[in-house]
């Protein structure tokens, strides 16, 4: 067994049998701040230099895989620049892995966890799995996700989950978008890290590369733009300061709805 980055304030990388295991454990919810998603993305790019494993699971040891970003970094632009580059480099990151990664979620799985999960090569879900990119409602919109969602969603719903801010249970997701529910979590990753364990690694490689036809540099083309329209344009807004701020004082916004 090999072992990355173990106990790294907020998660623990470990390699065993050729099946690598990224376990979000920051509590309460695994809220994925700059500084955890930075760390997460040195620890996959470490991870990435080595040939010891044939897929990557991300996974949580909390009830919630995730409920996303850490709203108080939504507030000025400095902490939004720096959230933004942590969650696009993050995903940057998993996109360019040579092998398969796999979200697993429960619990929930909430803006910028969902939008790690699209960047994966496939999702697993407990039953009880809430997903859904609810930023709008804080007055804001998910930037992964507008450039994810409509790839790896069916069109209707990547708009109605970006759009109206909606949240899903894993059974709808399962019958609108196919995404894989499964009762028992930790049984399903167990099957399907012995499956990807027996085979050759050469041959995974080029098929996963080939699977995601340049989806990293893809994203990254695509994102800049959309970062650079959401500081520049979004933040400027009187409710995507008012969302944030509202949620943090635990009242109900007030929006002046205006550009």
């Amino acid at each position: 067994m090999t072992e990355h980055f173990p106990n790294a304030g907020g998660f623990e990388l470990v390699v065993n049998n050729r099946v690598a295991l990224v376990v979000l454990n920051s509590p309460p919810r695994n809220i994925l701040t700059s500084q955890l998603q930075v760390r997460l993305a040195d620890a996959l790019a470490t991870l990435r230099a080595g040939r010891d494993h044939n897929v990557v699971f991300l996974i949580s040891a909390l009830a919630d895989f995730s409920v996303g970003a850490d709203v108080a970094e939504h507030v000025g632009r400095e902490n939004v620049q720096r959230m933004l580059k942590a969650a696009h480099g993050l995903i940057a990151e998993v996109l360019r892995h040579p092998v398969p990664v796999v979200a697993c979620l429960r619990g929930h799985a909430l803006g910028g966890a969902f939008e790690l999960a699209l960047a994966c090569d496939h999702i697993i879900a407990a039953a009880d799995t809430k997903l859904g990119t609810p930023e709008i409602v804080l007055g804001c919109y998910p930037p992964a996700a507008t450039v994810l969602a409509p790839q790896k969603l069916p069109a209707g719903l990547a708009s109605e989950m970006v759009l109206s801010g909606r949240v899903f249970s894993a059974p709808e997701m399962a019958q609108r978008a196919g995404i894989e529910v499964v009762a028992d979590l930790e049984e399903a990753v167990k099957a399907a890290g012995a499956r990807y364990a027996d085979l050759p690694r050469g041959p995974l490689e080029e098929a996963t590369r080939l699977m995601r036809c340049g989806a990293a540099e893809r994203f990254e083309s695509a994102i800049g733009a959309i970062e650079a329209a959401y500081i520049d344009k979004l933040l400027q807004m009187h409710d995507a300061t008012e969302g944030p701020q509202a949620f943090l004082a635990k009242r109900k916004p007030v929006w002046d709805h205006t550009l």
